[in-house]
């Protein structure tokens, strides 16, 4: 009995060895099988909005992080600040190449990351994976900006998998895929209504050329899902772009929307964020609106006029945006929904709640 007893625990003992030690496999959204020993503990970003996709699937996600950009007008500054404040150490991480830089192989090797996290668009050479591959480090690519609509929830699960968060990723991507469901079934009772004419100006500016616009990709696609008809929707096959003034101004839309933040500080743009009062927010908007021409929108004289922070796109966070691009093309039909009760939700799974002014109301 004495040596059964003994094999038993033998055999528990590997078993428990065994799992500790259990490979972790992954299709990332290039559709690459990658592999890895453990659950991620070092991870390299290109992109310091990954870290706000972090922040909802672990207590301290500065903990998680080899090295990021820096790249805090991306992050947002008054979003950055409140992680700051709680994990002073991002600020003295070791820096990584952003996205829309040649990644320095050496610089990547020298973090020490037991994984790299790449954004969808950006574009290693081949090569620069190898070189990874050889020096044992693993690269999975996300997005949460080219197509947030449809791969933010794929890069969430991706993210949890990688990290031993899965749990925790599944409870997030099911509220975000419920209330898209909700907002489905609402905007579904416009039916045959015709769709109002939006335009939205990204990182509306007084100083620099109108106007950065949306196009059938990206943020396009909230607006689609919204039941509106988005005029940059002319841009085809780009996530982005630039439309004229003219153009913009033919489309006579129904529903004017600016996006900006403490970044267009300097560039004459949007002022909305929790830095900010709500009669800065909206001097900052009425000299947008001063612009020659934008006086004949009729989105004006409807009062369709609104403001929202570029730091609710390009993370999970994206879903306050798309509620609220909801309430703003159809009223009518989303009046009830409390897109600050949704921000209270997001805030119990986050590891720094979001607080402030991010929409003009």
């Amino acid at each position: 009995m004495l040596e059964i007893f003994r094999l038993l625990v033998l055999l528990i003992g590997l078993s428990v060895a065994g799992a500790a030690h259990a490979e972790l496999s992954l299709t990332d959204l290039k559709g690459r099988n990658v592999t890895l020993q453990k659950p991620a503990s070092r991870i390299l970003v290109d992109d310091g909005r990954m870290i706000i996709a972090l922040s909802f699937l672990s207590d301290d996600p500065i903990s998680l992080v080899a090295a990021w950009p820096h790249d805090i007008d991306r992050f947002g500054r008054e979003l950055y600040a409140t992680y700051l404040a709680k994990f002073p150490a991002i600020d003295t991480l070791p820096r990584s190449t952003s996205n829309t830089q040649d990644m320095a192989v050496e610089q990547v090797i020298a973090a020490k990351p037991d994984l790299v996290i790449l954004s969808l668009h950006s574009r290693p050479a081949e090569q620069q994976l190898a070189q990874l591959d050889e020096a044992g480090i693993p690269v999975i690519f996300v997005d949460f900006s080219a197509d947030p609509f449809v791969n933010t929830d794929k890069s969430l699960d991706i993210l949890g998998k990688a990290i031993g968060r899965d749990e925790q990723a599944q409870k997030v991507v099911a509220f975000r895929q419920q209330q898209k469901r909700m907002l489905m079934d609402r905007i579904s009772m416009a039916g045959a209504l015709q769709k109002p004419v939006v335009f939205m100006e990204t990182h509306a500016s007084t100083n620099e050329a109108c106007c950065n616009s949306p196009g059938s990709g990206n943020v396009g696609r909230f607006i689609d899902f919204a039941g509106g008809a988005n005029i940059g929707a002319v841009l085809k096959g780009r996530p982005s772009g630039q439309i004229s003034l003219e153009y913009a101004l033919a489309t006579k839309p129904d529903i004017y929307i600016a996006s900006g933040g403490q970044y267009m500080e300097k560039r004459g743009g949007l002022l909305v964020g929790p830095n900010y009062s709500a009669s800065e927010t909206q001097a900052s908007l009425d000299r947008l609106l001063a612009r020659p021409g934008f006086s004949s929108l009729p989105a004006i004289e409807k009062g369709n006029i609104h403001g929202i922070s570029q730091q609710l796109f390009n993370s999970p966070l994206d879903l306050l945006a798309l509620e609220l691009i909801a309430r703003w093309v159809h009223p009518d039909l989303s009046a009830d929904i409390d897109v600050e009760a949704v921000r209270q939700e997001f805030n119990g799974f986050m590891a720094v709640p979001l607080t402030g002014a991010y929409w003009t109301k």
